[in-house]
């Protein structure tokens, strides 16, 4: 009776439990993160009558999946990043695109009113507009930076919340393992159970915020990790997450005291998707913008300056320097060193040398723990290294991607980093520094005039101002020196010092013959900045070489140059050229235009005066490289003589004189070969440089003589050098002089010889709108980026990368969201509760209880008829 008693009392009782565990179920059906439990029975053992013990309660099962569970979180955490990255570059593409606070616009509101100045560039209303209109562009800047910093506020605090909630996340957890390990007998299933669910959702919450990987230890404790394996829980014991310097996020390790840093490992969930969209969308968008603020108001300032206002002052800073004394210090942030000290004292500046050289970045400096003096520069968006060293001190300056950093002072420790952003805030920090419209520098500086008397058809003007602060514009309202540019042949012309238009002298130094191509589009000046030239300026240099005695016939005596050579180097590459003795200087200018990077031209000059001629006895004659001239009255005839005579034109000699001197010219360099002959009283004074000869007559038929060198202009182009070994004629090391004249000046059509063109400062050009149009014109100028862009095309292309991004995140969003609801369908399939199976359950054990109870009921009658029947 025992026996049958017991086994009616175990069924009783496992019923009752299985019958709590369905009503557990039914009463959870709706609790979020529940996983339904099933009564697991099991016979009972120990029975001696080989009948049987009756039932017992083997566990409590927690109806769940792990791979499921790790898939939700999967999922979980994709869409959370989605969501988190598409709501905050929505709000930027609203930003962007809104017409409130557009920059697209007010671009072009910018150019239309400069065009409009260009129109009538006298009229200061129009001048006005220009200035009203550069201010609404500098407000709109504002306005979009302004939005860009409040999101990026709004980034830090909400990472910073974040990483507050997933620490205490991680705290949780931490007190959920130990309860769960001390929770392993059979009597505390149901509340292991419970905790296990509450742990999933702790879990599943943890990966809305980050994504996580998991692994359970034999004692039901379970580690987290995150990024690329850091472990952020481990059993009882959790690492905390903090926001540091710069942005970055960074680790406790459990059991060390040196935080790392690991935002680059971290993905997934709302943080992930800060990260992402901080580090692919926000920084990027501002700097780009910053970029374009600075590409274009350097590119203003640069073009403003290389005009003159109306008062004829050089144009002054069209809008504030993006390297301003006050912003270098800005944009450099110390983010730690290797003992987690302060570090990085003193000043450090960063300026943008060349806002059009690449795409705008943020950069990291980091300094060797190991190797002092050794750093690397990383492109802080991919990591690229984009400059490195091995020998830093302070101070010291390092230059990559068009930046340069400035240590001036203080101490950097091995282990040292510091995060560079040289473009963060210039849009914010740009700023109109005019406000009078009549200080628009709207004109061109330098203005050219043609010669009434020019019989050719050609055109010249000045195609661009190179270098506002080269020495001719140096002194107020003059260009020093005017410029009279001379056709000496209709393919020939020189550069002539015009500062007494009634006697152009030779610039000093002289850049010698140029040569233009007829009908083509001639470039007169030396424009490429950086080029010199070298003149030769030894003793034998345009030296009187007179003959000793007389002679019977016209044989050159020679000039007295020296042999040697001319040495043309870039770099260590040279070009050598020899030159024999008594070589004339055309012929030495030849030699040396045949090498790279150089040009050379030469002339020969020599004065006439103190002409003695008493017109008796013996013809004066002046005998000029062999040809002869006589029966002139004074100099102003011989030099009417040699002008007309066609061997003297077609040698490049030409004669000037004044009546009582006669200046002789070789335009190409050859030799002048001088002979006299008259009377022994009879003599003609001859004067090149400082020194003074006389040629004097004698016997008929006899000649006194001299022959002049010419002298050496070399032009060369940048980054050559030029030395010599030619004792006399040019110096070891010759000084190179700036022989650019920073602007350009264009010639178009056929010239002829004797056409005059005059280079001077633009006085009174207050309707000139030469540099008006060359503003304007920048709209549309390829500026940079790779292709160039426009500042159009440089704003279009950041809005369309914005805009597809978001439309891609919106897409990718959609299809993870739909993943999301399947994988809690399918957990919801596996541990949900279905109300029906429940109901079914629960009658199942409702009846199996009453025969329990029943065999209980039955054992009873069947002791108390025993009972009867012994009594």
């Amino acid at each position: 009776m025992a026996s049958l008693f017991n086994i009616g009392v175990s069924g009783l009782k496992a019923q009752q439990a299985a019958l709590s565990v369905v009503g557990q179920n039914i009463t959870n059906a709706s609790t979020p993160g529940y996983s339904r439990q099933r009564v697991e029975l099991e016979a009972a053992t120990g029975a001696s009558t080989g009948v049987g013990a009756g039932v017992t309660v083997g566990d409590i099962k927690r109806i769940t999946d792990s791979f499921v569970n790790e898939q939700i979180r999967i999922d979980t955490s994709l869409y959370s990043e989605l969501e988190s990255f598409g709501t905050r570059i929505n709000q930027l593409q609203g930003g962007l695109f809104d017409s409130e606070f557009g920059i697209d616009a007010a671009l072009r509101d910018f150019f239309a009113a400069l065009s409009n100045a260009a129109n009538e560039p006298a009229d200061m209303s129009a001048r006005e507009f220009v200035l009203s209109s550069a201010e609404a562009l500098v407000n709109r800047f504002h306005g979009v930076a302004e939005r860009t910093r409040l999101q990026e506020q709004e980034v830090t605090s909400s990472l910073q919340s974040g990483l507050i909630r997933v620490n205490e996340i991680s705290g949780l957890l931490v007190g959920l393992n130990d309860r769960i390990a001390g929770l392993q007998g059979q009597s505390e299933a149901a509340a292991r159970n419970s905790l296990l669910d509450k742990r999933d959702e702790l879990l599943k919450e943890l990966s809305q915020y980050l994504s996580v990987t998991t692994s359970e230890q034999a004692d039901g404790q379970v580690n987290v990790f995150i990024g690329k394996g850091q472990p952020l829980v481990l059993g009882q014991d959790f690492a905390e997450l903090q926001l540091g310097t710069g942005g970055d996020i960074t680790i406790q390790p459990v059991g060390s005291d040196q935080p790392q840093v690991i935002t680059s490992s971290l993905n997934g969930g709302e943080i992930g998707g800060i990260l992402k969209y901080r580090s692919e969308v926000l920084w990027p968008t501002q700097n780009t913008l910053g970029q374009l603020a600075a590409t274009f108001a350097t590119a203003m300032n640069q073009q403003h300056s290389l005009g003159v206002d109306i008062q004829g002052r050089v144009g002054a800073q069209l809008f504030r320097d993006i390297n301003d004394p006050a912003l270098v210090s800005s944009r450099v942030e110390y983010l730690g060193g290797a003992s987690g000290g302060s570090s990085g004292t003193g000043t450090i500046n960063v300026y943008v040398d060349d806002p059009f050289v690449a795409d705008a970045a943020d950069y990291e400096i980091h300094f060797s723990e190991t190797a002092p003096g050794s750093f690397i520069v990383q492109r802080r968006e991919d990591g690229e290294v984009v400059h490195r060293g091995t020998s830093f001190t302070v101070p010291s300056e390092m230059s990559f991607e068009g930046v340069r950093v400035e240590f001036a002072s203080g101490q950097v420790n091995p282990g040292d980093s510091f995060v560079i952003r040289p473009y963060e805030r210039l849009s914010s920090d740009m700023s109109l520094l005019l406000s009078d419209p009549s200080t628009l520098a709207l004109s061109s500086p330098v203005s050219v005039n043609s010669d009434p008397a020019n019989n050719g058809t050609a055109e010249m003007t000045v195609r661009e101002i190179l270098d506002p602060n080269h020495p001719v514009f140096d002194t107020e309202q003059a260009l020093m020196p005017p410029v009279l540019v001379e056709f000496v042949s209709d393919t020939e012309y020189r550069l002539l010092d015009n500062s007494n238009p009634a006697e152009p002298v030779r610039l000093q130094p002289d850049l010698g013959l140029f040569q233009i191509l007829p009908g083509a589009e001639n470039h007169l000046l030396p424009y490429q900045l950086g080029t010199t030239v070298v003149t030769s300026s030894g003793p034998a240099e345009s030296a009187i070489q007179l003959a000793p005695g007389y002679v019977s016939d016209f044989t050159p005596a020679g000039n007295g140059y020296p042999s040697g050579s001319i040495t043309i180097g870039q770099g260590a590459e040279n070009s050598i050229v020899s030159v024999t003795s008594d070589m004339s200087a055309r012929q030495i200018a030849q030699l040396v235009t045949a090498q790279e990077g150089v040009r050379a031209s030469a002339s020969t000059e020599v004065e006439l005066s103190n002409l003695v001629d008493y017109q008796s006895g013996t013809d004066v004659q002046v005998i000029v490289n062999g040809q002869v001239f006589s029966g002139f009255n004074d100099l102003g005839e011989l030099a009417d003589m040699i002008n007309a005579d066609e061997g003297m034109m077609a040698e490049g000699t030409r004669a000037v004189s004044d009546g009582h001197t006669l200046r002789l010219e070789n335009v190409y360099g050859e030799d002048l070969n001088l002979h006299f002959q008259g009377d022994a009283n009879e003599s003609i004074t001859l004067t090149s440089g400082s020194e003074t000869a006389q040629l004097r007559g004698s016997v008929p038929g006899s000649y006194s003589h001299a022959t002049i060198g010419g002298r050496l202009s070399l032009l060369i182009e940048p980054d050559y050098q030029v030395s010599s070994d030619l004792p006399g004629l040019m110096a070891s090391q010759p000084q190179q002089t700036r022989a650019d004249f920073g602007f350009d000046v264009v010639l178009s059509g056929n010239v002829s010889a004797g056409d005059r063109f005059e280079l001077s400062f633009n006085q009174g050009g207050v309707g000139d709108n030469r540099n008006a149009l060359n503003l304007a014109q920048l709209a549309d100028a390829s500026l940079t980026g790779d292709p160039p862009r426009s500042f159009f095309g440089m704003f279009a292309s950041m809005v369309q990368e914005v805009g597809v991004q978001a439309g891609q995140v919106e897409i990718n969003k959609q299809a993870a969201q739909a993943l999301v609801s399947q994988s809690e369908a399918f957990r919801e399939s596996i541990s949900g509760v279905n109300l029906d199976e429940e109901a079914a359950l629960l009658i199942r054990h409702e009846q199996a209880y009453n025969a329990a109870a029943q065999v209980i009921s039955v054992a009873r009658d069947i002791f108390n008829i025993l009972l009867n029947s012994v009594s």
